[in-house]
């Protein structure tokens, strides 16, 4: 006989629940929305091996359960999302519990979005959008299930309405810069100067104080100011360095998993490795360690650290063809 499957309680949301039923899960206690869109039953026994609980900011989830079992269940989640970041909080010499805390960056959430398209009407974007409007999502959702001939012209309006709408010239917007390693850096934020016509490029100018540029090496000084170039998507994210006089000092670009908007901020997982320039001099890659560190910890997996490090690559001969 085979291993027996990984009894999971706790998970509601269709995507997840389907990506882990076809990894080999089982789910026990399982909802009543479960039950019916996926046809299964519960578990006949009380054992749970693995507790799954939706994270507070709804960016991903904890998992905590037996520690063999439950890094079972990581490593489905690592199989079938690019970019999700795993983080063990217990550590490995815990012999009777495991936590861990799943993070899902843009393209997890649209993996997710696409699995749960395979069971129920699904807006593009539907992960993110049940962060910032979830009784809306919902409701427009199952006016969808009844009528599926709406679904495009409906993803528009959510988007543009919970989305979109909310982001423009002189808004005051926050830069949420995500360390793998689980800290939040709240960057200094700033003002809207600029949008494309379809709001998905920007320009933020953001003052500065005082400290010292990373990767620069230089002073920050009094009147200096960045102006940050965000791209919803993007896997960086472009800072331009001034002084008062508007003279160029240096830019940065930040390598990340793709950009999310949000009405009141940006969002995005930090990949460590990034490409500097000071004014006027020639561009360097910096932090490659760091990078592999991030996968040799097991933060991230080895796809997602040769992508950032293939953004990084790219970027020095997009900038300068003659390197």
């Amino acid at each position: 006989m085979g291993r027996p499957k990984v009894k999971i309680r706790g998970i509601y949301t269709t995507g997840l629940t389907k990506l882990l039923l076809d990894s080999h899960c089982s789910i026990a206690y399982p909802s009543r929305e479960v039950l019916s869109r996926f046809g299964i039953k519960g578990s006949d026994s009380p054992t749970v091996d693995v507790s799954i609980l939706d994270r507070s900011d709804r960016q991903g989830v904890i998992l905590e359960g037996d520690p063999e079992r439950t890094a079972e269940v990581m490593e489905a989640l690592r199989n079938g999302l690019f970019d999700v970041v795993s983080r063990r909080v217990t550590p490995p010499e815990n012999k009777d519990t495991a936590i861990y805390d799943a993070e899902f960056p843009f393209l997890s959430k649209a993996s997710l979005d696409r699995i749960r398209g395979e069971v129920v009407p699904t807006l593009e974007g539907h992960h993110r959008l049940r962060i910032i409007a979830s009784e809306y999502v919902d409701l427009v959702e199952k006016e969808v299930e009844k009528y599926p001939f709406k679904m495009r012209k409906m993803e528009e309006v959510v988007k543009k309405r919970v989305l979109f709408d909310p982001l423009e010239r002189g808004k005051d917007l926050r830069i949420e810069h995500v360390k793998p390693e689980g800290k939040v850096i709240q960057l200094q934020g700033g003002k809207i100067t600029s949008l494309s016509d379809d709001k998905k490029e920007m320009f933020i100018r953001r003052a500065l104080k005082g400290g010292r540029y990373d990767g620069l090496g230089l002073a920050i000084d009094k009147g200096d100011y960045a102006i940050t170039r965000v791209k919803e998507g993007d896997w960086l994210v472009k800072h331009s360095y001034y002084s008062t006089e508007g003279d160029l000092k240096g830019e940065y670009w930040n390598i990340n998993t793709p950009v999310e908007f949000y009405p009141e901020k940006i969002r995005y997982v930090d990949l460590h490795v990034d490409v500097v320039m000071k004014g006027g001099g020639k561009p360097e890659i910096i932090d490659r360690d760091q990078l592999e560190r991030l996968e040799e910890a097991g933060y991230i997996k080895g796809e997602l650290a040769r992508k950032a490090l293939q953004v990084a690559e790219g970027l020095m001969l997009s900038q300068h063809p003659e390197l």
